[in-house]
């Protein structure tokens, strides 16, 4: 039993249990009642944009009168923030309750980290009787441990691209059946941006399932972080054009479920919510002259997605990069060369992170903070990104 939230955190992130099957963990959930199906549930899926289209879319529903619960991985600046009511992290308190409550099953049982926090969340939510419960795929769809969730109301697929293929895939259309997974009998169904093949896919999922299939056809880019979606226009915070496409899923899925639950959506709120609206490390900038953006792209879709708004800045650019050795690293330091005067391949305390050695064709410091220092005085924007747990690391040390 815990009486430090450091040391439950310490203990439960330090659990592991790679026996466990997708099946047995089912079988655990019911055998305390299915406590996950006691919401109403937004499932989101995708390989980009999962993040962002969960945090605009609890600011639009909160805006709406909604309490809402967010359930994201990994965690930004502390392992707390993975479950969260109306954007609050859940309390120390509560936590260690919880967490004490369960340590017994949790053992028994050999519960990993991603198995104890999704149980957590699920006894959390029900504490704080929220109204609508938005939760992220860990990894993939089918599989996935969040899809022991059988009353899914909505759900989301964001994008489909390259990622995790040693897990779902080597094929577009392999990833995006893995994706599907998470469709639920009867439900609605709402995708972004697909290829045919893996639209054809999602149909065929939809037609078998009985669902509702609702696609993001289109969106308008009207410049300067402003945009039309269904004849109204908006306005972001964020100066990333990728985030368009993500505020735009958000909303269509606010629609839908303002129909599915029979309200007016109140169109002021809606705008002033999204104008106010802040995803970390999204193409976030935390300092100006010279201008320092953070972006936690970590595959090779994502990292074009990122160059693309990147192109849009004036001036000298520069950029730096770490990621796990499991992603396409090289791949997206290649692309990412071509969209600065200067790179540099960097580490970060992580025992998965890439080894520098394999890259002696490419400017490398170990330490980020001398790569960043390299770089400050000289050059108009400054692009740290790659692996969201390098981001946490450099929002919590880096020093300027």
């Amino acid at each position: 039993m815990f009486t430090r939230t450091d040391e439950a955190l310490k203990w439960i992130m330090e659990r592991r249990n790679t026996r466990r099957t997708f099946d047995d963990f089912k079988k655990i959930c019911q055998s305390l009642g299915d406590p996950q199906n006691d919401f109403y549930t937004i499932h989101v899926a995708g390989t980009d944009g999962k993040g962002s289209t969960v945090s605009y879319l609890c600011d639009l529903l909160m805006s709406q009168g909604y309490k809402v619960g967010t359930f994201t991985s990994p965690h930004y600046l502390t392992h707390l923030d993975r479950i969260r009511v109306d954007r609050r992290n859940i309390d120390e308190e509560s936590f260690l309750k919880i967490i004490n409550r369960n340590y017994d099953l949790s053992v028994e049982n050999d519960l990993s980290m991603f198995e104890i926090d999704f149980l957590i969340m699920c006894e959390y939510f029900r504490q704080e009787k929220i109204d609508i419960a938005i939760v992220e795929v860990g990894l993939g769809g089918r599989l996935d441990y969040t899809n022991v969730i059988d009353n899914t109301k909505l759900s989301i697929i964001t994008t489909i691209g390259y990622d995790h293929m040693d897990r779902l895939g080597d094929t577009l259309e392999e990833i995006c059946e893995e994706k599907c997974g998470i469709i639920k009998n009867d439900s609605k169904v709402l995708i972004g941006h697909l290829d045919e093949n893996c639209r054809r896919i999602v149909k065929q999922h939809v037609d078998q399932k009985h669902c509702e299939l609702y696609e993001l056809k289109e969106y308008t880019d009207l410049g300067e972080r402003r945009f039309r979606f269904h004849d109204h226009e908006y306005e972001l915070s964020s100066y990333a054009s990728y985030q368009l496409h993500n505020a735009s899923l958000a909303l269509y899925a606010l629609e839908i479920i303002a129909e599915d639950v029979g309200i007016n959506i109140d169109q002021e709120a809606a705008s002033k919510a999204l104008r106010s609206s802040v995803w970390h490390c999204r193409f976030e900038i935390i300092h100006e002259d010279p201008r320092v953006i953070l972006d936690g792209a970590h595959n090779i879709h994502g990292i074009q997605a990122l160059c693309e708004s990147f192109d849009r800045l004036e001036g000298s650019k520069s950029i730096i990069f770490s990621a796990l050795k499991r992603k396409e690293y090289r791949k997206m330091i290649e692309t990412l060369k071509e969209h600065c005067d200067r790179l540099i391949v960097t580490s970060f305390e992580n025992k998965d992170v890439i080894d520098l050695n394999e890259l002696n064709d490419f400017e490398t410091e170990p330490d980020y903070q001398k790569a960043f220092e390299k770089v400050f005085c000289d050059y108009d924007n400054i692009l740290i990104c790659g692996s969201l747990y390098f981001m946490s690391d450099v929002v919590l040390n880096l020093k300027f």
